[in-house]
């Protein structure tokens, strides 16, 4: 295994911003003219496979023509999905062997009866720990760097994905957003971790933020942030309008799984909900899911909370719809059951749970 220090010296040297604007200078761009005005605005949310690269050039022609058919569509935000950074692995020297042998085991292991009907138990994985603690920092620079000139070479809003923060030892699971002039907004760690994140030695946040944008309040919290009602309905109180999940879901697909994530949490909360997915093989690991974006029943068109979503939950797409935030607002003012609250048996209830 190579050392931490050379490890993290690689990174660094393949992802220093010299060699990431040159790479990004490079990119053909097609100019978005959609004004970033409050009322109508036009969202893209990004289902995209895992595709193992050796040069980060070859990132970055990828995502940037993602970025390039969100732009065409005149969006006014592009929503990437977690573990935005998984294809960057393979800048690591014989990564791309390891990563085609692991997962060769693991889908022959995965088609096999006997397989199937075991769940495996999450074990401390040391390894990809030290992997990712040595390489987070580098990474996330990189990827804050391509994003935000992505950002504002298309005049479009970024939300990165996610990538790994290492601050003094402690590896957080993060994703930011940029505007269509390359700046930040803001970013916001993963709150509630998943087996395997416990497992690599994340650390979780213990706030939710959300952010001001011309159409209206924006939070982006992650994944297993969507399973529990709370995260939307603290992102409501703080004033969110609009909610980003980026999803990188390791089982395999089930509709009936999904619907513990952004559908029942957008009925509840009334917000607009956008979903982007990571889905492929990694090191053994198995990725599914679908891009979506999701409203209250009453505003969509076939009643169902669905404003788009992506085909199938394998494969890459964009999908695109334009959203507006006057009528989310109609909807909250015309049900009679929206911000209705047992103020003593929510106090009970919470009191009981969170002592225990």
């Amino acid at each position: 295994m190579i050392g931490h220090d050379l490890l993290k010296n690689l990174f660094e040297k393949k992802l220093s911003h010299q060699n990431l604007s040159k790479y990004c200078a490079s990119v053909t761009k097609t100019y978005n003219d959609n004004k970033v005005d409050a009322g109508n605005f036009k969202v893209s949310c990004v289902q995209r496979e895992i595709n193992v690269v050796r040069d980060v050039k070859d990132y970055i022609n990828c995502v940037s023509l993602l970025v390039e058919q969100a732009a065409k569509e005149g969006s006014n935000l592009v929503v990437f999905p977690e573990y935005n950074f998984f294809d960057l692995l393979g800048i690591i020297p014989g990564f791309s062997s390891v990563n085609r042998y692991a997962n060769k085991r693991a889908v022959k292991s995965f088609n096999s009866k006997k397989s199937a009907q075991k769940k495996a138990e999450p074990k401390q994985n040391p390894f990809l720990r030290s992997i990712l603690a040595s390489t987070a920092n580098p990474i996330a620079d990189g990827i804050k760097f391509i994003y935000s000139s992505l950002a504002k070479e298309y005049n479009i809003y970024i939300y990165t994905g996610t990538y790994i923060e290492n601050r003094e030892g402690v590896l957080f699971n993060t994703g930011a957003l940029f505007d269509n002039d390359g700046k930040l907004v803001g970013a916001q760690d993963k709150i509630h971790l998943t087996d395997f994140e416990v497992s690599i030695g994340l650390d979780r946040a213990n706030n939710l933020k959300v952010y001001e944008l011309p159409w209206g309040k924006i939070a982006f919290p992650i994944c297993m942030d969507a399973t529990y009602f709370e995260t939307f309905q603290l992102a409501r109180e703080l004033g969110a309008d609009i909610v980003i999940i980026p999803i990188a879901n390791m089982e395999e697909y089930s509709l009936w799984r999904a619907l513990r994530g952004m559908w029942p949490r957008v009925q509840e909360s009334y917000v607009y909900g956008l979903k982007s997915s990571l889905n492929g093989w990694i090191g053994g690991m198995h990725f599914t899911g679908k891009a979506g974006i999701f409203a209250p029943l009453s505003i969509t068109d076939k009643k169902d909370g669905l404003v788009e979503i992506a085909p199938e939950h394998e494969g890459s797409y964009v999908i695109t719809a334009e959203l507006d935030i006057q009528k989310l607002y109609m909807a909250r003012q015309k049900d009679q059951y929206y911000g209705d609250k047992n103020y003593a048996f929510e106090k009970e209830y919470l009191t009981k749970t969170y002592k225990k």
